[in-house]
């Protein structure tokens, strides 16, 4: 198939869900995070950064709107490779939010092309609670038309200059079960995730972690190293690389500290990076 700059501007089908204190526990408990703040029911429960990924996969599942020439097998072919997340606020137990989908920019590149997806959550009173940047690689796919350049207003980066070592660093075991324990949790099913068959006819060669579990891990384990609270976390950014093997062992490494900018990386058992140009940005 190809990928035709005529999808830039198409707008997905728009979805909205109840974000049940059910629902924000078990994803906190799929990435797995055991701190106390993220299931205190009874104060003010602490929402994980990631979870807006979750409701996000809700829109792309449910999908039946797809730009014109491509089919649902097709678009299911993306491979995502780059995430930045900025929380304008955190999601409230039991509010029901409205999510928002359109296609921002396509792009070539030498393995195929590239498609931007932009993500806009909100409230009942028509207020932003996230805004996402999703970027897909299409491998081995060409770009019909024009790359085009997103019209948007979205911030640059905080600056977070790594160190010549590692501030911190800590591994992380991520057992046979965890992807199942992840889909179910987040409520985020993609069967090359935990069937190897499935796995098998995508052309891996076992199932793999999804790209966002190794992320919302690496954010549990760096703030941590780092020593702040999870709520102080209003912006995720990264680019996704080597895929991550259930049964292996991940190393989540601290690189920078400087003002409100976390930085680090996510390491796979073979030293390649399944997590890179990472920036955790902070409240004030």
């Amino acid at each position: 198939m190809p990928l035709r700059d005529t999808a830039v501007g198409h707008r997905l089908d728009t979805i909205t869900v109840l974000c049940d204190t059910r629902w924000l526990m078990a994803y906190a408990a799929g990435v797995p995070d055991e701190r106390t703040e993220l299931y205190a029911t009874d104060t003010d429960l602490c929402v994980h950064p990631l979870f807006p990924v979750a409701p996000e996969w809700q829109l792309l599942a449910g999908n039946r709107s797809l730009p014109r020439g491509m089919t649902p097998e097709e678009a299911k072919q993306g491979i995502h490779i780059g995430h930045d997340l900025i929380i304008a606020r955190r999601v409230r137990p039991g509010e029901s939010i409205t999510v928002h989908a359109h296609i921002a920019a396509v792009a070539r590149r030498a393995s195929g092309a590239t498609q931007v997806t932009m993500f806009v959550a909100s409230d009942d009173a028509g207020d932003t609670v996230w805004r996402t940047r999703f970027t897909s690689l299409f491998l081995g796919v060409e770009l019909e038309g024009e790359p085009s350049t997103e019209a948007t207003d979205w911030p640059p980066l905080p600056e977070s200059v790594p160190t010549a070592d590692p501030l911190a660093s800590r591994q992380s075991f991520v057992r046979s079960i965890d992807a199942h324990v992840y889909s179910e949790c987040a409520r985020i099913w993609n069967p090359i995730h935990t069937d190897i068959t499935a796995a098998r006819r995508a052309g891996l060669a076992a199932p793999i972690l999804h790209g966002t579990a190794t992320l919302a891990r690496a954010i549990s384990i760096a703030t941590d190293l780092a020593d702040v609270p999870l709520a102080a976390v209003s912006r995720v950014a990264c680019q996704f690389g080597s895929m991550v093997t259930p049964g292996s062992t991940l190393d989540v490494r601290l690189l920078a500290v400087n003002g409100n900018a976390l930085g680090f990386d996510v390491l796979d058992e073979g030293g390649r990076g399944a997590v890179s140009n990472a920036t955790i940005h902070l409240r004030r």
